[in-house]
């Protein structure tokens, strides 16, 4: 009579049949999900791209493709879409991966959400100042706001400050007393302020905290342009 514990003759040596079907499937965190699904995007864009490539190039002769030679050049192209995304890809992926992140990150718990801006002027209730939103016309990725007086009359010279943490990538005196700041902030934005008045004593590369003096808007002033977008971009001194 076999033994139940084994073939081989019942003593008791029985290895248990260890196979990866019986593993329990790893649980991917949100960020990797997300990272698949732009590999996914990347790689279906590539197969597409393979195939408008193929059908521009016409069959001749008497000899016509049959359908397992149409198989093997699909299989064939899905295997230089892997290699390719083995490789790197050809950054669509980042692209698509760095917007989903921007977009859905804060709700999934990836990203942490943006604090509330310290500037560049005071906007609680009992504030002179209301925002209202623009498109700026060259930066069409970025959100702009028109900052006014509410009673658009002459204040009093009021501060204008950073609104988060970062590095000042430059100031720049404009026509009429105006004046452009940048700033590259640690959450990843980048702030641009167009105002009439003058800067404080602030140079480039300095570190700043949110709520530190930037420079003083002019009692005549009647508005402030702030601009907010992703990725830095330099201004000369």
């Amino acid at each position: 009579m076999s033994d139940v514990n084994g073939a081989s003759g019942g003593n008791g040596n029985f290895k248990a049949f260890d196979s990866k079907f019986m593993n329990k499937p790893q649980q991917k965190t949100p960020d990797q999900k997300l990272r698949d699904v732009s590999d996914m995007y990347e790689k279906h864009f590539l197969r597409e791209m393979m195939k408008a490539m193929r059908s521009t190039v016409h069959e001749g002769g008497f000899v016509q493709s049959n359908q397992a030679e149409k198989i093997f050049k699909e299989q064939l192209d899905d295997h230089y879409v892997e290699k390719w995304g083995e490789r790197g890809g050809i950054g669509l992926s980042d692209m698509i991966y760095k917007q989903l992140l921007d977009k859905f990150g804060v709700m999934m718990g990836i990203k942490a959400p943006v604090a509330k801006p310290q500037g560049p002027l005071p906007m609680d209730a009992k504030s002179e100042f209301r925002a209202q939103p623009f498109q700026h016309p060259g930066k069409k990725q970025a959100v702009s706001y028109r900052i006014d007086r509410a009673d658009a009359v002459e204040g009093a010279r009021e501060s204008v400050k950073a609104p988060w943490d970062g590095v000042l990538l430059g100031k720049k005196s404009l026509a009429d007393n105006q004046t452009m700041v940048e700033i590259e902030h640690d959450n990843g934005l980048k702030s641009q302020m167009v105002f009439k008045g003058g800067v404080s004593n602030v140079s480039t590369g300095q570190k700043l905290q949110a709520g530190d003096t930037l420079g003083f808007l002019s009692p005549e002033a009647k508005s402030l342009y702030w601009t907010v977008e992703p990725g830095p971009e330099t201004v000369s001194e």
